[in-house]
Order: C-alpha cells, then structure tokens, then sequence
C-alpha cells in the first residue's frame, strides 16, 4: 500500500495538477490512526465513527494545509501506475480497529511529474476492509495492519 498526500490545483479541462508528494502513515504508534484514537477515544468510545480525508490531513498538516491537499493511494498493476483518491474512513474500535477506506479512481494523464489527473467519465468508488491492532480492546496495541477479521475484499459503493 502506498499512501500519499499531493497538493491539488484545478485546470480549467475538469483535470488537477498534483505536485508536492509527502508520505502519509496511517499504521503504527505515531500512525494517524492512533493519533486520531488517543484525541477522540473518550468523545466516542466504541461506537462507529466517521471521518472524512480533509480531518486526516488537518492531522497531519493543520487546517490551512489539508483544504489544497488530497489523500492519493498509489499502486502498480501490470507497470501501470493506478491511483485512487481517499475519501474517508469509517471504522469502530475494539479488540482490532476495524476500518472501511472509501475510494475515488482517478485517471492519470501521462507518466512524468507533476502528475495530471482527471476523473473518469463513468467513476465508482469502492471501500476496502481494513484492520488494525489498536483500540480499546486491543492486548498489543501495535497499531499495525492485520488480517480483517471477516476477510471480505473490495465492495463497490457507486
């Protein structure tokens, strides 16, 4: 998995020039994931939460930072670079913290920097399960990606 974060501008042609990468880190004890459960643990205890792409940012970068931002997660398939904008979060706390990441696909015009993307013309966003061992249950709490616990793979969420 490769998250990064890009700042954004828009073209007049419906596209966004991405230029500026950073890394971003979701997992881990200085992850956002943890950082996000020590801030909040006590307002929302176990329940389910919900937080969008621009308050993950605000995290990592402050309020002014996050509104030129976008959360890009990058891959290969077959040499071909695939990027997928990240939208929110859904997740719950307990023994794992389980996660639901909502995507967006994005079409990457050309292959050198800064990056050209556009929207597809028919796009449909999907979620990825994810778990990771923190929360309030958790014995270890090493914040580290682990197996879901039921193991289903993508859902397309048009």
């Amino acid at each position: 998995m490769g998250f990064k974060t890009y700042r954004f501008t828009p073209q007049p042609n419906d596209s966004w020039v991405l230029d500026c990468p950073e890394p971003l880190r979701f997992s881990g004890p200085q992850g956002l994931i943890a950082q996000w459960y020590r801030l909040n643990r006590l307002d929302r205890g176990d329940g389910p939460w919900l937080v969008p792409a621009r308050d993950w940012l605000a995290l990592a970068f402050g309020a002014a930072e996050a509104a030129q931002r976008w959360i890009i997660f990058e891959q290969a398939e077959a040499g071909a670079r695939k990027l997928a904008r990240l939208e929110r979060i859904n997740g719950k706390f307990g023994s794992q913290s389980r996660l639901m990441m909502q995507f967006t696909p994005l079409q990457s015009v050309g292959e050198s920097p800064p990056l050209i993307v556009i929207e597809p013309e028919f796009v449909c966003g999907w979620g990825e399960e994810m778990s990771i061992d923190g929360g309030s249950g958790s014995e270890s709490c090493s914040w580290r990606w682990v197996s879901p616990q039921l193991g289903f793979a993508s859902v397309v969420a048009g």
